[in-house]
């Protein structure tokens, strides 16, 4: 038997930015999660559009970014929380997967996964 998610208890909607100047515009219906992702570091151009999908349920978010022709997945898993100010954030911990080429996986395949974490805002 399947339970379905409750839907997100916190309003992710909008606009959020990151640390780095990356930008996501979020929209949620119930608990599926869809949008657009605009990267400010490798070579994508930042008014470069992905789309993004993922799920949320209560503060609890997940999402992926297929950055296509440049090879590489990101997937970001993390909560909405606030800080001791009223600002409201999206903590995350995120994977970056880039494609290694056959020949070279036996060596490199490990080394092509990255991972890192990132708090998103709204500017």
């Amino acid at each position: 038997m399947i339970i379905p998610s409750p839907p997100a208890s916190v309003d992710f909607n909008g606009t959020w930015e990151n640390g780095l100047g990356s930008e996501m515009d979020l929209v949620v219906n119930v608990n599926l999660l869809s949008g657009e992702y605009r990267t400010n570091v490798g070579l994508p151009a930042p008014s470069e559009e992905f789309d993004l999908t993922g799920f949320v349920t209560g503060d609890l978010i997940t999402f992926t970014v297929n950055f296509g022709r440049y090879g590489s997945l990101t997937t970001w898993a993390g909560q909405q929380t606030e800080t001791s100010t009223g600002q409201v954030e999206i903590k995350t911990l995120w994977y970056l997967t880039k494609n290694v080429p056959d020949s070279r996986e036996p060596n490199e395949l490990w080394s092509s996964i990255l991972a890192g974490a990132g708090t998103f805002t709204r500017p």
